[in-house]
């Protein structure tokens, strides 16, 4: 390790260019004898020896059997020991003033990262981090922000105790009680035992003189525990006496010095310690997972408790009964409640009453998902529920965003952002997420079913007449919408139905008109409102009154209040940012058959409140402390601006660290005769394209070791491209080349699928993968070294203009345009299309020893209005290297001489 001056990081600088060849920045290993957290000055005779008595650097670690409570305040502690930051491992650095340690010496993108980072949350600001593929990005969102937090732990914690001893210099003869003072206080931790680790050789109590004798006399005396004495010596905590006590015998007061017996004051409760908690948002389980193993990396996974939540679906370990629940939430909702008014936490969930023994106790120090439901099988424990409790007491929290950015998630997650740290990894759909989570769908069909199941419970009138109120009501709002569906239906039957389904969209105005006709309108709301959230607080807490009242339907209240909360709350200033759809679907009904038809269609009406507005979503993590928004690909920034309506004060976007003989980017311009290659939906639907594009997958093959991936526009081009090249002969030519795959569409067939991948992928064969733009295999998966040796790009991801919600959001933009910063509707659809381009690109290079190539098959790329949308690493790789096809074959820089070269290089090194 250097022995060089830690580097000091200028707050200005975003590039972090170094002159040495390994693109990294000299830091220094902080020796174990140096000072980095030193107290002010105490006032006290000797400063030095002060600190050694407030601050011990070792606690005794005899085990303390029996449980110790310390009843200042009635609230418990659990101390949090911090390692000495002078004998850890790694690299430590100091940017802005913190000092961050590091596993291993940061690339300059890193320090980049977390310059901005830092800097962000120290100033309570926001930030946009676009780091490119590969670049260690996680690794620096996780060490920069967890080293604030520590910094300031120790800050708050240091004034904590120099403020409490300063009042009571006695406490400094009980050794350790320091450390319990500085711990940083969180909501519901365990007790306060094994942590005074003082020996006595007698019965004495921390309130006790130094030389009195233990007393039973007194009516205040007895212990907490049932032995007052243990068999290792400890000291023992007994209740603390009342002051003003009118006992005369020796009652016990604090500690005094030797020389002098002081009458101290009562105790008061120690300043509370709050430090930020960490929100890490992911867009999946499978993202998250990649997170907590590099939580697993730092040091601060020893220091800071974490936890992982997730839904009833990935973590209730319960077996599922299809027939007697509609679904998970439902079981568990049913099975959760206490059902002895006398036991508090007793359920009829065995799992749910054993939900404790998951704790930061007995679960290792970082634990993914996986170990949680290990665990929780193992201690027949609920994982779901303990990693709610968990994050009473975490200091980060790791969940996939939407958790994070949906209100009802957030609500029944108990997640409170204010004035703490979000990070959201993997960003660049944020946008997207945050319109979806507005965006509120009801359908007909629902709301009948709830009327039925509502109109069950009000029959049980003696059971439930103290909720007889609000079902009526909820009754008679409920009837009330099902006749606005019947009343709506002339608006919709005379449109064009396409793909199954026709169409309506209201102006805004009309359609609240429509609402106040069916008396559901403004002047309801507030009374709807009430009876909805005393209904679903009911459905929650006691759900035995409500009896045969499914999750669905509860579901279904909370949405139309929802919606209706968009439109009419804070004075309707949001009603300009929805459009309200009428769709018909037509469902084909196969079990119903006649000789004339091959079935009988049913008809489905829903009601879609379609936002266009993220920023109305958003603005609920406002109170946050800092918003930290990360991913490859967030350009153009001003779109993230505008979009979600929040400043970013802070912007980073450093260069990659893949030296560029590493890497090969290129367009492709022609098929394979001459003719011009352009992949729009019109082209793809010719048959010669088809086959050139099946001509240039099989040459990419031939040419490329181990794993190819080919990402195309939609699985309707990707179905029409393997149905030609199977009848064609094309697709046997690729699996005489390659072990061929095509992304699954659920989770189980994609799960089985990618193994299978990985596994030939490392192959001397080697795998081809056809996956689609916006899928699962494009967004966030790692496809290191041999599992992506090349991408091939085909075409540009343009959103349907033909859909509702993409038509209406581009006129949006037009129209707020000026008003609201916002990019043109052309412009908005641009970065639709490039964004999720830019994430597969991305896929192929995953570290800095890796290396690969990417084909961009479009001649639509040799035009800068369409390449300066790439990425900012991708276009300096790209630079002018576009090809005809007959260029791609031959030139001096052609793709074979490019894998030629690096097969060479890959031999030699190792």
């Amino acid at each position: 390790m250097s022995n060089r001056e830690i580097v000091e990081i200028s707050d200005d600088d975003d590039s972090f260019e170094v002159a040495n060849t390994e693109n990294k920045i000299p830091v220094s290993e902080i020796s174990s004898d140096e000072e980095h957290y030193e107290l002010p000055d105490l006032n006290l005779t000797s400063r030095k020896n002060a600190i050694k008595k407030l601050f011990p650097t070792q606690l005794n670690n005899t085990n303390i059997k029996s449980k110790i409570k310390h009843t200042i305040n009635s609230e418990s502690y659990k101390p949090v020991k911090y390692p000495n930051i002078s004998k850890e491992p790694g690299v430590v650095i100091t940017i802005n003033n913190v000092k961050v340690n590091f596993p291993v010496n940061p690339y300059s993108s890193q320090v980049a990262l977390m310059n901005k980072e830092i800097k962000a949350i120290t100033n309570n600001q926001n930030c946009l981090l676009e780091s490119p593929t590969g670049s260690g990005k996680t690794l620096a969102l996780l060490c920069a922000a967890l080293a604030v937090q520590r910094k300031e732990k120790l800050q708050l914690s240091e004034k904590q105790a120099q403020n409490y001893y300063a009042d009571h210099p006695e406490l400094s003869k009980l050794h350790g009680a320091s450390e319990f003072i500085a711990s940083p206080k969180k909501n519901n931790l365990d007790n306060a035992e094994n942590f005074f680790t003082t020996s006595a050789s007698n019965n004495k109590t921390i309130y006790s003189t130094h030389n009195s004798e233990a007393s039973s006399s007194s009516k205040r005396q007895e212990p907490l525990n049932d032995s007052s004495e243990g068999d290792n010596g400890l000291v023992t905590v007994h209740k603390k006496p009342r002051l003003g006590s009118s006992s005369n015998d020796m009652s016990p007061h604090l500690p005094s010095t030797p020389e002098k017996k002081l009458q101290v004051k009562e105790p008061s409760t120690p300043e509370d310690v709050r430090v930020p908690t960490i929100y890490y948002g992911a867009r999946t389980h499978k993202q998250i997972e990649q997170v907590v193993k590099e939580f697993a990396r730092t040091v601060y996974s020893g220091e800071a408790a974490m936890t992982v939540l997730s839904s009833r679906e990935y973590s209730c370990i319960r077996e599922f009964d299809r027939h007697q629940w509609s679904s998970k939430n439902d079981m568990c909702r049913g099975c959760v409640k206490t059902f002895e008014s006398n036991k508090k936490d007793s359920s009829n969930c065995l799992y749910h009453n054993n939900r404790k023994l998951l704790n930061h106790r007995t679960l290792p120090a970082v634990f993914d998902l996986e170990d949680l439901v290990n665990a929780g099988k193992e201690k027949q424990a609920c994982p779901y529920y303990a990693a709610r409790e968990m994050a009473t007491a975490a200091n980060i929290i790791f969940c996939p965003y939407n958790y994070l950015i949906e209100p009802s998630i957030r609500s029944s997650m108990q997640i409170d952002v204010s004035d703490n740290i979000v990070i959201i990894d993997e960003g660049h759909n944020i946008e997207d997420v945050c319109r979806d989570a507005a965006t509120i769908t009801i359908t007909r069909t629902n709301i009948t079913a709830a009327i039925t199941e509502l109109q069950k419970v009000s029959q049980y009138r003696y059971e439930n007449q103290d909720s007889m109120g609000y079902i009526e009501h909820l009754l008679k709002v409920l009837s009330n919408w099902d006749q606005w569906f019947v009343n709506q239906m002339p608006l919709i039957n005379n449109r064009p139905v396409n793909n199954d389904k026709a169409e309506y969209t209201w102006v805004v105005e009309h359609f609240l008109n429509t609402l106040e006709n069916h008396t559901i309108g403004l002047g309801n709301y507030s009374e709807f409102r009430d009876h909805a959230e005393m209904f679903c607080r009911r459905l929650r807490e006691d759900p035995r009154t409500l009896m045969g009242v499914s999750q669905s339907t509860g579901t279904l209240v909370e949405n139309i209040n929802t919606l209706l909360g968009y439109l009419f709350r804070d004075g309707g200033r949001h009603i300009d940012d929805f459009v309200p759809t009428l769709e018909r679907t037509e469902i084909p009904d196969i079990s119903r058959r006649n000789f004339k038809n091959n079935h009988i269609d049913k008809e489905e009406l829903c009601l879609r409140l379609i936002c266009m507005n993220p920023a109305v979503v958003f603005e609920a993590l406002k109170p946050a402390r800092s918003i930290i928004i990360a991913s490859g690909t967030l350009a153009p920034l001003i779109s993230m601006h505008s979009e979600l309506g929040t400043k970013f004060p802070l912007e980073a976007n450093p260069r990659h660290i893949i030296s560029s003989d590493r890497v090969w980017i290129g367009s492709l311009s022609t098929c394979p005769d001459g003719s011009p290659l352009q992949c729009i939906y019109s082209e793809l639907q010719q048959v010669h394209i088809q086959d050139a594009l099946g001509k240039i997958v099989v040459h990419v093959c031939s040419i490329t070791p181990s794993g190819v991936l080919c990402f195309l526009p939609s699985y309707w081009v990707m179905n029409k491209l393997i149905t030609r090249w199977q009848d064609t002969g094309i697709w046997n030519k690729l699996e005489s080349i390659k072990n061929v795959f095509q992304e699954g569409r659920n989770v189980r067939d994609h799960n089985d699928i990618m193994e299978d991948y990985y596994e030939c992928a490392a192959s001397s064969r080697g795998a081809l993968l056809f996956a689609v733009y916006r899928g699962k295999v494009s967004e966030g998966m790692d496809f290191k070294d041999h599992q992506a040796r090349a991408v091939i790009a085909i075409g540009i991801p343009y959103p349907n203009t033909f859909e509702t919600a993409v038509k209406e959001k581009m006129k949006y933009n037009d129209k707020y345009q000026k008003e609201r910063n916002l990019l043109k509707g052309r412009e908005w659809l641009q970065v639709q299309a490039f964004r999720p381009l830019n994430q597969a690109v991305g896929r192929c290079v995953r570290h800095r020893m890796d290396w690969g190539a990417v084909l961009l098959v479009d001649g639509r790329f040799r035009n800068p209005q369409y390449s300066d949308q790439l990425s900012k690493w991708v276009r300096e790789y790209l630079n002018k290297n576009h090809h005809t096809f007959e260029s791609l074959l031959s030139s001096a820089n052609s793709l074979e001489s490019f894998m030629q070269h690096m097969k060479i290089q890959e031999t030699e090194d190792t």
